[in-house]
């Protein structure tokens, strides 16, 4: 793990800094009730991603991915809560300033356990930077260290982008239209990632 340390930086960057269900799901409640009022969903987002990213590290997820029902259930259920996040973002819309419900942390401690691009994601990445034998607990450290860092600084940054959008869009038409465009697309990132 040590040895390979920069090459796994550089994905862990590229995956948890790219459009995904809780990349898009943190800029458009961003967009919507600004990043202040955001922290508690943000911090369930990386709170669930940590825990599945120790779960990773300690073989778990790997049992998963590799029951064909399990992964079957995942998808089901994770599309089914993306829908739901994007109902409630789209419910948003009809409210108006602080009368606009934000996520709640348990929410946000939802979106990675229901999200097979996240099991999948850690798998690849332990398997492929940290390798088959049992790891140290440096590597575990680094490892999931890394992964938290990540997800912390890019669904920061995804939702102060949706904060900057708020601040620029004085017409609540066009907030609409922004608003519902981060819900198509989140729903369209999400559907990718199940099933391409």
């Amino acid at each position: 793990m040590q040895e390979n340390f920069w090459a796994f930086l550089i994905f862990v960057i590229v995956m948890t800094g790219t459009p995904g269900p809780g990349n898009l799901a943190s800029m458009a409640l961003g967009q919507a009730v600004g990043f202040r009022r955001s922290i508690p969903f943000l911090s369930g987002i990386v709170v669930g991603g940590t825990v599945m990213d120790i779960l990773s590290v300690i073989g778990l997820a790997e049992l998963f991915m590799a029951s064909p029902r399990i992964a079957a259930v995942l998808k089901i259920l994770g599309l089914v809560y993306i829908l739901y996040l994007a109902w409630k973002v789209l419910g948003m819309n009809a409210e108006t300033g602080s009368k606009r419900k934000s996520f709640r942390f348990y929410e946000g401690l939802m979106l990675h356990p229901l999200n097979p691009k996240h099991y999948a994601m850690t798998v690849s990445a332990f398997s492929q930077f940290v390798g088959v034998h049992a790891p140290s607990v440096t590597d575990m450290i680094i490892f999931v260290g890394c992964f938290t860092c990540g997800a912390t600084l890019f669904h920061s940054l995804w939702c102060i982008a949706g904060e900057s959008i708020l601040k620029v869009l004085q017409s609540p038409k066009l907030r609409y239209t922004v608003n519902t465009s981060m819900v198509v697309l989140m729903l369209g990132a999400t559907v990718y990632a199940l099933y391409k």
